[in-house]
């Protein structure tokens, strides 16, 4: 017992204690993992979010090519990357106590702002039409606004 005791450096805090292998393994996998999926699913999510709009607000999505089939087939995909990272973000400030570093409300404001010009484009201007993409932009800000107001209202 008093081995333990002096290994884990419960009697002396302040004192430096060597980390056994597991506790670096944690550290170095398991903490960083976390940091390096938030920069993944981040970097997915925004670039998502562009291209679905620069399809659609740039006139590229009016006729059927590839890129509208990628954006289309990602769609769902697209969606659990938003509520993996929003059940991150909601789990590290539970277990951790650390506030986020991520703003989610920029990211709803951006699919907010969209779904409103690219809604406005397609009803006052004959050079926009109520197509795929656009029915998609609905789906997918909406849902996006849907995921965060679950998150705000379920705050620790």
């Amino acid at each position: 017992m008093r081995e333990y005791i002096d290994k884990s450096g419960i009697e002396n805090p302040g004192e430096k204690k060597l980390k056994s292998f597991w506790e670096m393994l944690e550290e170095i996998f398991f903490r960083n993992a976390v940091d390096a999926l938030y920069f993944w699913l981040g970097l997915f999510t925004y670039l998502y979010l562009f291209l679905v709009g620069f399809l659609y607000l740039a006139g590229l999505s009016f006729h059927e090519n590839l890129s509208t089939k990628i954006v289309q087939s990602l769609a769902e995909p697209y969606l659990g990357a938003a509520a993996i990272y929003t059940i991150l973000k909601e789990s590290r400030k539970r277990v951790g106590g650390s506030p986020s570093r991520h703003w989610g409300e920029v990211f709803v404001t951006l699919w907010f702002l969209l779904l409103v010009f690219s809604s406005a484009a397609a009803l006052f201007s004959d050079a926009f039409v109520f197509n795929d993409t656009l029915e998609l932009i609905i789906k997918l800000a909406l849902s996006v606004g849907i995921i965060y107001v679950g998150g705000a209202i379920h705050r620790p």
